[in-house]
C-alpha cells in the first residue's frame, strides 16, 4: 500500500512496489481503487508522486494513470529508483517527470499467462496487441515520438537512464545525487526482464563493501560486516557490533 505525506501546501504519494495487488506481499500492493480515492482526497493540492516500481497489472496501471490525468492540481512524478513496465506510463502521465541520475525507466510489450485452444490463444494475442497500442499512444503523446518508433522501442524492451529519458522526451529534469538504489526492488524481479542493465542488477545484489578497518564496538549494517579474526559479532536490537574476544 502506498504511503502518503499530506502537508499544508503540498502532498506526496509514494508509489513503491507492485502496480495492482501483490499476492506475495500485500504491503507492496498499489491498487487503482485506493490510489484514485487518495488522489480525490488530496485534490487540488500540488502533488508529488514518487515512483519506485518494476510494474505489475497493466489495467491497474491504466486506472492509476487515469487518476493522475484527471487530478485537478499540478502533478510531478519523481522516478526515485525505477519506473518499469506499467509504472512507466504512470510516470509520464504527470505534468512533469523528474528522474534521479541513477534511475531507470523501461518500456516493453505487454505479456500475460494464458491457456486454451487455438481460437482462445488468438483472442489473447489480439488483446495484447490492443494493450500495446494503448501504451504506445500514451508514451507517444507525452514524448513526441512517433507511435511506430515507440512500438519498436517496446518490442526491443528499451531501458532509459535519466539522460536518455530526457533526450527521448520521457522526462523533463535530472536530479544529480549520490548513486544508490532503493531497497524495495527485488533483484530477481528485475532480472526477469531480457535487457535489464547489468549494473542495476549488480547494485541491488551486491552488499556494500565493509569499511577498511572495523573498530571494536562500532555498529554496522548487518550485510556490510566482515568478521575479523579474534573477534565476534554481537546483535543488539537492529544493530550488529564487532567486539574483541
Amino acid at each position: 500500500m502506498f504511503q502518503i505525506k499530506n502537508e499544508a501546501q503540498r502532498a506526496t504519494v509514494y508509489l513503491y512496489g507492485t502496480i495492482g495487488s501483490d499476492f506475495w506481499d500485500m504491503d507492496s500492493s498499489n491498487t487503482a481503487k485506493n490510489f484514485a480515492a487518495t488522489l480525490d482526497e488530496l485534490s487540488p493540492k500540488p502533488l508529488d508522486i514518487r515512483i519506485d516500481s518494476c510494474g505489475g497489472d497493466v489495467y491497474e496501471g491504466f486506472g492509476i494513470a487515469s487518476a493522475i490525468q484527471r487530478y485537478e492540481g499540478e502533478t510531478t512524478a519523481y522516478v526515485d529508483g525505477i519506473a518499469a513496465s506499467a509504472a512507466s506510463y504512470i510516470a509520464v502521465m504527470a505534468d512533469k517527470v523528474i528522474m534521479s541520475d541513477f534511475a531507470q525507466l523501461m518500456i516493453h510489450d505487454a505479456w500475460t499467462y494464458t491457456s486454451g485452444n487455438a481460437a482462445e490463444l488468438l483472442v489473447a494475442a489480439e488483446r495484447l496487441e490492443a494493450v500495446d497500442a494503448t501504451i504506445a499512444g500514451i508514451i507517444a503523446a507525452r514524448s513526441g515520438m512517433d507511435v511506430e518508433d515507440v512500438r519498436s522501442a517496446m518490442d526491443a524492451e528499451t531501458w532509459y537512464d535519466a539522460q536518455a529519458a530526457v533526450d527521448a522526451g520521457l522526462a523533463d529534469e535530472i536530479i544529480q545525487t549520490e548513486q544508490r538504489v532503493a531497497a524495495c526492488i527485488d533483484p530477481a524481479m528485475l532480472a526477469r526482464y531480457k535487457h535489464a542493465p547489468k549494473a542495476a542488477i549488480e547494485a541491488l545484489s551486491t552488499p556494500k563493501p565493509a569499511e577498511p578497518e572495523d573498530e571494536p564496538g562500532k555498529s554496522h549494517a548487518a550485510n556490510t560486516m566482515q568478521q575479523n579474526e579474534g573477534s565476534r559479532l554481537l546483535v543488539l536490537g537492529n544493530r550488529v557490533y564487532q567486539t574483541k574476544e
